[in-house]
């Protein structure tokens, strides 16, 4: 059984719903009841609580195979909540974050600058709480976690956004130009 935070969101359901096809058991944390007939609609046993329920989370990481977090990259108690419910069992820990985490604040400024794992810039201030949370998940190997940080890249989610993607592309075709990332000079 594999338990997985924020079931009911998008990377949270992209993840769950795919596995449970293919046969593994996944619990899906989820705070809303109503969504409960969805999850199991899919083969995805619900698990009712919030990211704040620290011994629930225990409980649940001790009791599965493996934890996704990815309720949220920034919560760093429910993180502390599954790495003690993992310690010391060599269970693997898959924490999603973003890739926001290593921008440099250049505001689109072209650089020649090249950063590897092991020498990434000093994160700007509105990120230093996530980074530490990432830093904290790969400390748990330390704890007998198999733990990994996906640095997933910036999106929007939902149609909402959606719909103002494609009216700025086709706002785009029909001025005979194109958005293009950086400073807008």
């Amino acid at each position: 059984m594999k338990i997985l935070t924020g079931a009911g969101g998008f990377i949270g359901g992209s993840i769950a719903a795919p596995l449970a096809r293919n046969g593994h058991q996944v619990s899906g944390l989820i705070r809303r009841p109503e969504q409960a007939n969805e999850l199991k609609a899919l083969g995805i046993e619900p698990v009712i609580g919030s990211l704040d329920d620290r011994a629930l989370l225990i409980a649940q990481a001790k009791a599965a195979d493996g934890v996704i977090n990815t309720a949220s990259s920034d919560y760093r108690g429910a993180v502390e909540a599954l790495i003690e419910g993992l310690e010391g069992s060599n269970k693997p820990l898959l924490h999603t974050s973003g890739s926001s985490i290593v921008g440099d604040a250049s505001g689109g400024e072209e650089s020649d600058a090249i950063y590897y794992e092991d020498k990434l810039p000093e994160p700007t201030a509105d990120k230093a709480a996530r980074v530490a949370i990432d830093n904290l998940v790969l400390d748990a190997a330390k704890r007998g976690v198999r733990a990994s940080v996906l640095c997933n890249r910036p999106r929007r989610h939902g149609e909402r956004e959606k719909r103002a993607v494609a009216a700025f592309a086709g706002a785009g075709e029909k001025k005979r130009c194109r958005a293009a990332c950086g400073t807008g000079t």
